[in-house]
C-alpha cells in the first residue's frame, strides 16, 4: 500500500480483529486487505439511501426507497432458465403502483396484501412503476452501503471490522489546520469514518471533499520528494556555457524565434547555470519549433567543448530530426546520427569520435543506450516523446552523463491536469505560438459518399506540384468493421493517379522497405503516401499541403492532431479532409471538435475529459495514480490547489 493511506501508526494484521480467524482472514488477503490501513481505505463502492421519498416528488430514473401497502396478490411468473419475475401493486402515497421484483422469486411470502412494506428501486415516472432491488427491514433512516466483497462476506461482517478499527486504533496522518481551515475540510479520520458510516448527503459530501483533498495533496508532496531527489546540488552541474558566443550564434540564425521559443531557451540556459541537475519538459505543438529551442541549448553546451544526445522512440523520426538539425545548424555543430541500422564501419567511427570529444550532438534511438556508446562529456540529455521510453532505458542513458542536465520533449500537448500529476515532478516549459507566415491547417469532415470531391481535392494539390498524405487504420480487410484499410485505399488511387505518383507504407514493412517508401516521399519522386499511422511522428514533408484521414473515427482526438500536424508546415495553405461516417455520439463529437479548432492543447483538454486519463497515454506507461477518491479529470482544480499547498508546505521545508 502507498505510504499516503497509511494513516494508523499500527500496522496490525487483520488476524488480530475479532470475530477474524484463519479462513476470514484469508478471504480479506484476497481482497487485498491485509492490516488495519487496508481496512479503512477499503471504501464503500456505492450507497443506498434508506430515507423514504415521497413518490410524487421522485425523478423519474431514480433510484430511490419508498413504503406503502401491499394492495394486490404477489404474482410470480418463470420463464428463460429459471428466470422469474414477481409483480403487485401497492398504495404508496396514495398512488396506485406496480412493483416488479427480477430472480426474487422468495419475495412473495414477504410481500402480504394489506400489510405495509418499504423497497428499494429504480422509479419509471412515465409507467408509474418500480424496478424493486431489495426489500428493507431495517426502518430506520440513512444509508447502508456496497463494498466490492467478491461474495466473500455480508457488508455488515465488513463493516464490523471498520468499526473495531476505528474505536481501537490512533490515526496518525490528517492535513495541516491551516489548509482544513482554508478549504472548509474535516479532520481526516472523521472524513473515513463518515464514508463508511454516513449519516446524510451533505455529511457525506464533505467527507469525500476532504478525502479527494488529502489524497491529492499527498500525492504532490511525493512528486515534491522525486523532485527534491532529482535535484541534488552540486556545483559539478553548472554548464556555465559562454553566454557572449550564444548571443552571436542566435543572431546569425535565418529566422527570428517566436516569444515561446525565447522564454523556453532561457529557462533551459537558466537551468544550465544552476547547481541543480535540470529536469526540464518542453512541450509544444506539432511544428511549434521545439528543435530550434533544443539546438540553441545544443550549441551552449557546445562552448564549453562538451557533448549533447537526443534519444527519440522510431528510426523515422531520428532520420527526421538529424535531418532538421544538420540543415538548422549546418557547420555550427558537428551532428552524427546511431541507430539499428547503422553499419559496423559506420558505427566504429562514430564511437571513436564520440570518445574523443568530436561530436556535439548524437541522434538515436534505443542503440544510445548500449554499453559500448561512451561518450567524451556528455551534459545535456534530450529524450524526445519520453513517454514511449521505459524507466530503465531512461536511466541507462543517463548514467552516461558528465553533468546531468535532462530535457524531455514532447508534441503531444499534455492537458494541464496530467501535466502536474504525471510529470510533476519536473519544470516545465510550453510553447503555443507558430512561427511566423504559418498558416492554421483548415479542417473539414466528409463522407464516404463524397469520395468523388475528396480525390477532386487530392488531383487539385498534385496539380499545384504539392504532396499528399493519405491515412487508413487497418492494413487487413475485416469481416466485422466497415473499414477502408490501406491496401483498398492504395488500389484506389493507384487507379486514379498512377502507380509512378502513389506510394504505400505500413506498420508490418520491414524497417528499410518503410524507409525506402518515406524516402521516395521525402525526396518528392512520389507526391502521394498512403501510410498507416506509422507517419503520426518523425516525417517531415513541407510541400506537403493535403491530409485525407479515412474512418477518421477510428483514431482519437490527439493521433488525428498528430496526423494534421503532418501538413501545414510552411507558409502554404494546408488542409485536412477527414473521411467518416461515425456510429456513435462520441465518434460524431470528435469530428465535430477536429473541425472547430487547431489549438493541440485545447484538444489535449477535450480528449482527456472524453477518453480519461488513463487512456490518454496508456496506463503501462503513464505512471499515472490510482486514488480511492479522487478523480483526475472531474477534481482537475482541486488538484490545482492541493499543488499550490505542496508546493508552498514544501518550499517552506526547505525543498527545491
Amino acid at each position: 500500500m502507498s505510504a499516503m493511506y497509511e494513516v494508523i501508526t499500527s500496522k496490525t494484521s487483520v488476524s488480530q480483529l475479532n470475530g477474524v480467524g484463519e479462513k476470514t482472514a484469508e478471504k480479506l488477503h484476497a481482497l487485498g486487505i491485509h492490516d488495519v490501513n487496508d481496512v479503512v481505505f477499503h471504501l464503500p463502492t456505492g450507497y443506498v439511501n434508506q430515507s423514504v421519498v415521497d413518490l410524487r416528488e421522485a425523478v423519474h430514473e431514480s433510484s430511490i426507497t419508498v413504503e406503502g401497502t401491499v394492495v394486490t396478490e404477489p404474482k410470480l411468473a418463470f420463464f428463460r432458465r429459471g428466470m422469474s419475475r414477481l409483480t403487485c401493486f401497492m398504495d404508496i402515497n396514495g398512488i396506485h403502483t406496480k412493483v416488479v421484483f427480477f430472480n426474487q422469486p422468495y419475495l412473495k411470502e414477504k410481500l402480504i396484501i394489506n400489510e405495509f412494506a418499504r423497497l428499494y428501486g429504480k422509479f419509471n415516472k412515465n409507467k408509474l412503476e418500480i424496478n424493486g432491488q431489495k426489500l428493507i427491514y431495517d426502518t430506520s433512516p440513512g444509508y447502508t452501503v456496497r463494498y466490492s466483497l467478491n461474495k466473500t462476506m455480508h457488508a455488515k461482517t465488513f463493516s464490523k471490522f471498520v468499526r473495531e478499527v476505528f474505536e481501537n486504533y490512533d490515526f496518525n496522518h490528517d492535513l495541516p489546520e491551516t489548509i482544513k481551515k482554508k478549504y472548509q475540510l474535516i479532520p481526516l479520520r472523521e472524513a473515513l469514518y463518515r464514508l463508511h458510516f454516513p449519516a446524510d448527503p451533505d455529511s457525506l459530501h464533505q467527507a469525500r471533499r476532504t478525502v479527494k483533498f488529502y489524497e491529492l495533496y499527498q500525492f504532490q508532496l511525493k512528486l515534491m520528494h522525486k523532485r527534491q531527489k532529482e535535484r541534488v546540488r552540486n556545483e559539478h552541474y553548472i554548464i556555465d556555457y559562454d553566454i557572449e558566443a550564444l548571443k552571436h550564434f542566435t543572431r546569425t540564425l535565418p529566422f527570428e524565434l517566436t516569444g515561446d521559443q525565447k522564454t523556453s531557451v532561457n529557462d533551459i540556459c537558466r537551468d544550465f547555470k544552476q547547481n541543480v541537475s535540470m529536469h526540464r519538459l518542453l512541450q509544444g505543438d506539432v511544428g511549434s519549433g521545439k528543435t530550434i529551442v533544443a539546438g540553441i541549448c545544443v550549441y551552449a553546451v557546445k562552448t564549453i567543448g562538451e557533448q549533447s544526445v537526443v534519444m527519440v522512440p522510431t528510426e523515422v523520426l531520428a532520420n527526421q530530426h538529424y535531418e532538421s538539425f544538420k540543415e538548422t545548424f549546418k557547420e555550427e555543430l558537428t551532428i552524427e546520427k546511431l541507430t539499428g541500422t547503422t553499419s559496423k564501419k559506420e558505427k566504429s567511427r562514430i564511437l571513436e569520435d564520440l570518445a574523443m570529444g568530436n561530436i556535439d550532438l548524437l541522434i538515436g534511438t534505443h542503440a544510445l543506450i548500449e554499453d559500448d556508446v561512451v561518450f567524451n562529456r556528455l551534459s545535456f540529455i534530450i529524450i524526445d516523446e519520453q513517454h514511449r521510453f521505459g524507466v530503465n532505458q531512461r536511466q541507462k542513458l543517463q548514467k552516461k552523463s558528465y553533468r546531468k542536465n535532462i530535457l524531455y520533449m514532447t508534441a503531444t500537448p499534455i492537458p494541464r491536469t496530467l501535466s502536474i500529476t504525471t510529470f510533476g515532478d519536473m519544470d516545465v516549459s510550453i510553447i503555443r505560438e507558430m512561427p511566423k507566415g504559418r498558416k492554421p491547417v483548415i479542417t473539414s469532415w466528409h463522407t464516404f459518399d463524397e469520395l468523388d470531391y475528396v480525390m477532386g481535392e487530392v488531383k487539385a494539390a498534385l496539380n499545384a506540384e504539392h504532396s499528399t498524405y493519405v491515412v487508413a487504420p487497418l492494413i487487413e480487410e475485416s469481416e466485422t468493421l466497415d473499414l477502408k484499410n490501406v491496401n483498398e485505399i492504395y488500389q484506389i488511387f493507384i487507379s486514379a493517379f498512377g502507380e509512378d505518383t502513389v506510394e504505400l507504407v505500413h506498420g508490418r514493412m520491414k524497417p528499410e522497405e518503410k524507409n525506402s517508401g518515406m524516402e521516395l516521399f521525402e525526396t518528392l519522386q512520389k507526391k502521394v503516401l498512403i501510410s498507416t499511422t506509422v507517419i503520426e511522428v518523425g516525417i517531415n514533408v513541407p510541400n506537403a499541403t493535403m491530409m485525407v484521414i479515412f474512418n477518421a473515427e477510428r483514431f482519437g482526438l490527439s493521433t488525428l492532431h498528430q496526423l494534421r500536424g503532418r501538413v501545414g508546415r510552411s507558409d502554404k495553405q494546408s488542409y485536412c479532409l477527414l473521411v467518416s461516417q461515425p456510429q456513435t455520439d462520441n465518434a460524431k463529437l470528435r469530428m465535430e471538435i477536429m473541425t472547430s479548432t487547431s489549438d493541440g492543447f485545447e484538444l489535449s483538454e477535450r480528449d482527456l475529459e472524453m477518453r480519461g486519463p488513463g487512456d490518454f497515454f496508456g496506463v503501462r506507461q503513464s505512471g499515472l495514480p490510482q486514488f480511492k477518491v479522487a478523480d483526475l479529470t472531474e477534481d482537475y482544480r482541486m488538484l490545482e490547489y492541493a499543488r499550490k499547498e505542496a508546493v508552498s508546505v514544501f518550499e517552506q521545508m526547505g525543498g527545491v
